[in-house]
């Protein structure tokens, strides 16, 4: 049997890929790779509770209220949706109907991507979370007080919100959230 260029080169990869998985099998550090990390919980601890103050943790208590809120809002979307989608759906609905629920789905689109644009952008300016809601031409902002909310940074949030909505700043409700 002729041994050829490809052979050659086919010998060389496997013997360079042996001498690399050998040194990094000799040089890593042996017990990573060969005993499980322990857990510090030991079997007496498991499901044990432990009562936490509310009040401990503000920045807990904001993030919930932000979250709840968030779960709110899309429960409250996944349902117009629905609603929206049924009277779409419907045979029986006379075309008027039918145009208004397309118009209101696709109003109700781009309100979502316009809260999803404007939350971004006012996480991007260094606030630690946000939530906005836009509801009929009115928008709501609501942002932790743990951030320092001052006048410069509310009229930050109004900028970006009056630049995203196209909403008069009668129209914008900035609210702390505690």
């Amino acid at each position: 049997m002729k041994v050829g260029k490809r052979h050659v080169i086919l010998a060389g990869l496997v013997l360079a890929l042996g001498s690399a998985v050998y040194l990094n099998w000799h040089f890593a550090p042996s017990e990573s790779f060969v005993t499980p990390a322990r857990s510090s919980v030991s079997r007496s601890d498991l499901g044990r509770a432990e009562f936490v103050s509310a009040e401990a943790n503000t920045g807990a208590s904001q993030s919930s209220v932000l979250a709840e809120s968030r779960l709110n809002r899309q429960t409250a979307r996944d349902k117009v949706l629905d609603e929206l989608e049924k009277q779409l759906k419907d045979t029986s609905a006379d075309s008027n109907t039918r145009a208004q629920a397309l118009e209101a789905r696709t109003q109700h689109v781009k309100n979502i991507q316009t809260e999803n644009t404007a939350e971004t952008l006012i996480k991007a300016k260094g606030f630690s979370d946000c939530l906005v809601l836009i509801n009929g031409g009115k928008v709501s902002v609501l942002l932790p007080e743990s951030d320092g909310l001052t006048a410069d940074k509310v009229s930050v949030v109004t900028e970006i919100i009056t630049s995203q909505t196209g909403a008069e700043l009668s129209d914008i409700i900035v609210t702390p959230v505690k």
